[in-house]
């Protein structure tokens, strides 16, 4: 003998589905299960690309890491590359303007005592911007004594004197040429 199908009904009569709440619980069952499914699909997926966009974030931080260490590495040869251009351009403007810079220069071949040399001169103009170095107070009562008797340069003021160890008095002044 065939056993019987038996069916239990939770919820009660099909009255249920007449009513609001029965409408909203049949639909929860049906349509809601679905809605549930998907959104567990796509959290799913969320959670798989997680460990592929870490992967990529980890691969860019290394390349930005070893980018920042080769920079490092390169950041002396970049200097000296940048140095040399500033002396190229430098070099440039003298040559354009040879008939201003040439008496400038040899008026400080005649203006600087031995135990004196110059770190760096700039030319803007009639302005000449020097840094100097004085071996000792002796060197620097010279160069001051010359510059006085120089026809070559007017309004000549000193700068900042600091005295280093060892390199001696060093000094910066500025000058308008003649």
């Amino acid at each position: 003998m065939p056993a019987k199908n038996v069916s239990i009904n939770l919820l009660g009569d099909s009255d249920t589905q007449h009513t609001p709440l029965g409408r909203i619980v049949n639909w929860a069952l049906t349509y809601g299960r679905y809605i549930m499914i998907g959104t567990e699909i796509v959290v799913l997926l969320a959670f798989i690309s997680r460990f592929s966009l870490d992967r990529k974030l980890t691969d860019l931080k290394e390349e930005v890491s070893q980018k920042q260490d080769i920079i490092q590495a390169n950041l002396p040869f970049e200097e000296d590359v940048r140095a040399l251009q500033d002396k190229l351009g430098k070099i440039k403007t003298l040559k354009l303007l040879p008939s201003r810079a040439l008496p400038i220069l040899t008026s400080f071949q005649t203006i600087l005592p031995a135990g004196m040399y110059l770190k760096s001169l700039n030319l803007d103009g009639d302005l000449v911007t020097v840094s100097a170095v004085a071996g000792s107070t002796g060197a620097l009562a010279q160069f001051l004594a010359n510059m006085k008797n120089a026809t070559a340069l007017t309004n000549v003021n000193i700068g900042d004197i600091t005295r280093d160890q060892l390199l001696g008095i060093q000094f910066t002044f500025t000058a308008k040429t003649n």
